[in-house]
């Protein structure tokens, strides 16, 4: 054969071989991307010709899962992003409670925090704020370098962190799950054979559909705690004015003077509420007295003729 002629049917012949190798691969991309739909369908018909759509909802929850786990391949390989809660405590010493809760007004202010609870105590020996903020995580640890800066003396600092991925990421890939289960029962509806049927996809729908709020609540629940940090802060003045010595003693004694008035008033109020007992008691007496007196004067007169 002609040295010209056997290279053009080689040529021919690879030129055939990648065409067939590509429609081939695009064969298999389309065969992938039915696949979810697929099994979608196979759980329809496996429904239509179950007897009870409890027996099918086990086909559909088989199938559904496949589906969730084809469309996010990254659950067989996922790049976790921690989810970490953090939450502390600190006390502060200051010599000015007032100006220095004003200043963490404003340090709060600055990191978009708020406060969550306030408290106020006013006692005799110390004034404080027991305060609870709620700061964006990411903004915490420079809240606590200002704090720690300031002119104020931290006395107790406990700070914690508590990693709630597995729970985060459990709580979403079964959020996934029971979603793709009530679409499915939701197509299930049109499909009911009977009354039965239709009440029980019902009920399956309505306690899945209440499955999904609980989830969605714990999901909404932890990522509040992730995205934003919880301190609780002592933040207190001790009262340096409080009277010594003697002016301590003579508060010492008109509080006992108070206390005493207090108890005379007391003991009055409650003499007078129990009258009805005291003039009981005075005829109690008298009667004793006057059979005391009857039995002497028996007795004198005995011994007199005796």
């Amino acid at each position: 054969m002609h040295p010209l002629r056997n290279s053009i049917m080689k040529r021919f012949n690879l030129l055939v071989i990648g065409t067939a190798l590509f429609f081939n691969s695009c064969s298999q991309s389309d065969k992938m991307e039915s696949t979810a739909d697929a099994a979608v369908a196979e759980v329809g018909a496996e429904y239509l010709d179950s007897p009870s759509p409890v027996m099918a909802s086990k086909a559909v929850e088989g199938s559904a899962a496949d589906v969730v786990t084809m469309q996010t391949p990254e659950a067989i390989n996922p790049v976790v992003n921690k989810k970490i809660v953090r939450t502390g405590n600190i006390s502060i010493e200051s010599k000015d409670v007032k100006a220095s809760k004003k200043t963490l007004d404003g340090l709060l202010k600055n990191v978009q925090g708020y406060y969550e609870n306030e408290t106020v105590n006013n006692a005799r020996a110390y004034t404080s704020f027991d305060l609870v903020v709620r700061i964006p995580s990411n903004k915490l640890d420079a809240l606590l370098a200002n704090l720690e800066n300031g002119t104020d003396k931290i006395t107790e600092k406990n700070l914690r962190a508590e990693d709630v991925s597995a729970q985060y990421y459990d709580t979403e890939s079964r959020l996934k799950s029971k979603r793709a289960y009530l679409e499915r029962y939701q197509q299930m509806v049109s499909s009911a054979k009977s009354v039965k049927d239709l009440l029980e996809i019902q009920e399956q729908i309505r306690m899945l559909q209440e499955e999904i709020d609980a989830s969605e609540g714990v999901l909404r629940s932890l990522s509040g705690q992730v995205n934003y940090s919880t301190l609780t802060i002592h933040l207190f003045e001790e009262n340096a004015n409080l009277p010594m010595g003697s002016n301590s003693f003579w508060t010492r004694v008109k509080d006992s003077f108070a206390f005493g008035w207090d108890l005379i008033e007391n003991l009055t109020i409650g003499i007078i509420g129990l009258w009805p007992l005291l003039i009981v008691a005075v005829l109690v007496i008298y009667v004793i007295r006057s059979i005391r007196r009857r039995k002497r004067s028996n007795k004198m007169d005995n011994n007199l003729h005796g």
